[in-house]
């Protein structure tokens, strides 16, 4: 019997590649995410900081504290953004891993298959053989008896 061989063997392969870029789509879009909490928070603890501040001018201190009250809002909306970007990523990996995880099953369930027929195949070789030793043990000693 030939040797085993995956149909699908090389959809396999470009279903792991794409597994792959998918887990790294996901890392990347996880420490964007991560990135920008840090961010998020750091706008919020200035502007904190800046509201409690007391400045030369009252005019000036509200200035700079409606920049940094933007840039608050800002870092938020970047943050809900790498967040979304980052659900969105994990969304692709999954699915490119559930893709993988049908292919190997599928290939693991022929390995099997063809293990059995397979072993089906040697078990009928050796039967035939045995048989056909006995075939020819019985001829021989029924030729053996008439002599």
């Amino acid at each position: 019997m030939k040797r085993y061989e995956f149909n699908l063997g090389s959809a396999l392969r470009v279903r792991k590649l794409q597994e792959g870029m998918a887990k790294s789509s996901l890392q990347k879009a996880n420490m964007a995410a991560a990135a920008s909490e840090m961010q998020a928070q750091r706008s919020l603890a200035h502007y904190e900081d800046v509201t409690n501040e007391t400045g030369p001018s009252w005019m000036e201190q509200a200035e700079r504290a409606h920049l940094a009250a933007q840039a608050a809002i800002e870092a938020r909306q970047s943050l809900a953004v790498a967040r979304a970007a980052a659900t969105t990523a994990m969304g692709q990996y999954v699915e490119a891993n559930k893709a993988v995880s049908v292919l190997g099953h599928l290939d693991e369930r022929r390995r099997e298959e063809h293990a059995a027929a397979v072993q089906h195949e040697e078990m009928t070789a050796i039967d035939d053989l045995v048989t056909s030793r006995h075939v020819r043990r019985q001829d021989h000693l029924n030729k053996k008896g008439r002599h």
